[in-house]
């Protein structure tokens, strides 16, 4: 299942870029240096059976001067929940519920394909933080386990934005390789 989800995520990827590319002979100018945006996102499925998120995260246009395209550096400061467990013939067998926090590095290509609508791919890099209960029940046997880390992770990402005014927009965003929501969705502010 994780992994079918995971292809389709590419593959969606893959198709807006490609449309991106197919329509290089009508993409807009560049977003201006010095444009700040600022995403608020909620996010659906992760690693994990389901999971449930939210981020914020902000770009700022540092070049603009890349072929057809702009460039952007930002962070991101997202987290998720979601949990698997298993079951064997009517008994629950063990229960496990992943909490996770990232605060990354952020950097996206991004091409305006309209005047409003654009899309991005990029990359982000940094501390995330992993916490996990474990529950394990065999017959009258009872294991639990609280554990947590912290390593240094990188993600993919790739987006678009549909501008509803000069300064407010729809937004949407995969992502991989967080163990973050995959899928994300919400608004984004232009400064």
């Amino acid at each position: 299942m994780i992994m079918k989800v995971k292809g389709l995520l590419v593959a969606a990827a893959a198709a807006m870029l490609c449309f991106g590319a197919q329509s290089a002979s009508a993409i807009e100018a560049p977003n201006h240096e010095g444009d700040f945006f600022l995403n608020v996102q909620g996010g659906i499925l992760s690693e994990y059976s389901g999971g449930v998120g939210a981020s914020v995260s902000a770009d700022y246009v540092l070049v603009n001067s890349w072929w057809k395209g702009h460039f952007t550096i930002g962070g991101f400061v997202g987290s998720n929940t979601s949990k698997d467990d298993y079951s064997y013939g009517g008994a629950k067998i063990y229960d496990i519920r992943y909490t996770n926090f990232a605060l990354m590095a952020r950097a996206t290509y991004g091409l305006n394909i309209t005047d409003v609508f654009e899309v991005h791919a990029g990359a982000m890099s940094g501390p995330v933080y992993h916490n996990w209960k474990y529950k394990y029940e065999s017959g009258t046997t009872v294991e639990n386990e609280d554990s947590h880390s912290v390593d240094f992770g990188g993600a993919g990402v790739a987006g678009i934005r549909f501008f509803m005014s000069d300064s407010f927009a729809l937004t949407s965003e995969l992502m991989w390789g967080t163990h973050l929501t995959y899928f994300n969705a919400g608004i984004s502010f232009k400064f």
